[in-house]
C-alpha cells in the first residue's frame, strides 16, 4: 500500500511538472512588470515603484535595485542602446510628472533624469531604439499622437509635428502595454491602435507623414490592437483584445505578408487577451496576463504553454523570458516548446 502511494505521489508529481512549462524565478521585489528587452546577453526589466533588475549573464543571476526618485513610477517600457547605455520610459499622465525617461551610461549604477514632458495629455506608450536615433510614442495631445525623437545617445529629445496624418478617432490611443504598439522595420514606422470605433494600423516611412493603411477590426474602450509582432519587412502579426477580459479576445490575431498592406486572420489562433507577440525562429509566440501560446510556422500548428501571467515576452539566447504583476518572472526555452510539438505527433 505504501509502495502504490509513493508510484501514485511521484506520477502526480511528475504529471502536474508536465504541466509546469514556465520555470518560475523568485526575485525579493512584489513590483509589477511590463517592461523587458534584451541586449546580447544583458536583459533589463522595468516595473512599478520605479524598479529596475538586469542579468547581464544571460539570466543566470540577476540584480535588483529602485531607481532614486522614481519610487512613484510605472517604468512600461525601456530601450537598450549598448551594453552600458539604457533608457527607461515612464508611463503615466505628463501633468501628475509621470512621463519621464531615466538614462544610465554605467550599467545602472547611476541614473540620472534625461527628458521630461509636463504637457498635458501626453502619456508614453512606447520606446524604440534603432542604430544611431530612437523615438517615443505618447497618447495624442493634440490632434495626432506624441512623437518624441531621440539622438546622441539618449541626451537629446526633440518634439516631431507630422505634416500630415489621419483624422484621430474619438478615444483613439495606443496601449501602454508591452511597448509594442510602436515598431520599426526596413520599410518605416508602425503604431497598433485601440479605444476609438475602429482598431488601426497606421505607418510612415519617416515619422512624418503617417497614413492609416488597416482599420477593420471593431475598437472600443479598453479594446483594441496590443501588439504588432516583426518576424521582417514583410511579415508582421497583429492582436490584442480587451484589458477588463484577459480571458477572451474580441479582437483576432491578424498576419500579413506585404509589410501591413493587408491582413488576414490566422486559422486556429487562441482567443485570449494578448499583450505581446514575438517572433523566435521557427516560432511566433503570444503572451497575455492569462496564458500564452506558441504557433510553429513549419508544422502550421499551434501549442498551448500554459495559464501564464506574462504581460511581456523576449528572448535571450535559447529561453524566452516572461514578466508580470507581482514580482512574477519566468522563463520557457525553445527546445521545451520544441518537445511540446514533438508530443503532439
Amino acid at each position: 500500500m505504501r509502495k502504490n502511494s509513493l508510484l501514485l505521489a511521484l506520477f502526480i508529481c511528475g504529471f502536474f511538472q508536465g504541466l509546469a512549462q514556465w520555470t518560475p524565478i523568485t526575485l525579493e521585489t512584489k513590483a509589477s512588470f511590463r517592461a523587458i528587452r534584451s541586449h546580447g546577453k544583458h536583459i533589463w526589466i522595468g516595473g512599478t515603484r520605479g524598479t529596475v533588475i538586469h542579468s547581464s549573464d544571460g539570466g543566470t543571476n540577476f540584480s535588483v535595485s529602485t531607481v532614486p526618485g522614481a519610487d512613484s513610477l510605472d517604468f512600461r517600457d525601456l530601450a537598450i542602446l549598448d551594453d552600458q547605455t539604457v533608457l527607461l520610459m515612464s508611463a503615466g499622465p505628463a501633468e501628475n510628472g509621470a512621463a519621464r525617461i531615466y538614462r544610465t551610461e554605467n550599467g545602472g549604477k547611476n541614473w540620472k533624469l534625461a527628458y521630461q514632458i509636463k504637457e498635458k495629455g501626453y502619456f508614453f506608450d512606447a520606446i524604440i531604439w534603432e542604430g544611431k536615433q530612437g523615438l517615443i510614442l505618447s497618447d495624442p495631445a493634440g490632434p495626432f499622437y506624441g512623437l518624441i525623437r531621440i539622438n546622441n545617445k539618449g541626451r537629446n529629445y526633440q518634439l516631431v509635428n507630422p505634416t500630415s496624418h489621419p483624422e484621430l478617432q474619438k478615444g483613439e490611443a495606443a496601449f501602454a502595454a508591452s511597448g509594442s504598439s510602436l515598431q520599426k522595420t526596413k520599410q518605416g514606422y508602425y503604431i497598433v491602435t485601440g479605444g476609438g470605433e475602429k482598431a488601426r494600423v497606421l505607418f510612415s516611412k519617416e515619422a512624418m507623414k503617417w497614413e492609416s493603411i488597416y482599420a477593420e477590426i471593431p475598437g472600443g474602450e479598453g479594446t483594441g490592437f496590443f501588439s504588432l509582432g516583426v518576424r521582417d519587412a514583410k511579415n508582421l502579426w497583429i492582436a490584442g483584445g480587451n484589458f477588463s477580459r484577459i480571458k477572451e479576445s474580441p479582437v483576432p490575431v491578424l498576419a500579413s505578408q506585404n509589410a501591413g498592406m493587408s491582413w488576414v486572420k490566422v486559422v486556429n489562433a487562441p482567443a485570449y487577451y494578448v499583450e505581446k507577440i514575438l517572433w523566435a525562429d521557427p516560432y511566433w509566440i503570444l503572451s497575455g496576463p492569462a496564458e500564452s501560446s506558441a504557433f510553429d510556422t513549419l508544422k502550421k500548428q499551434w501549442i498551448s504553454l500554459g495559464k501564464s501571467p506574462y504581460h511581456n515576452i523576449c528572448q535571450v539566447g535559447d529561453r524566452i523570458y516572461g514578466v508580470g504583476g507581482r514580482g512574477q518572472i519566468g522563463f520557457i526555452s525553445l527546445s521545451q516548446i520544441q518537445q511540446l510539438f514533438l508530443s503532439k505527433e
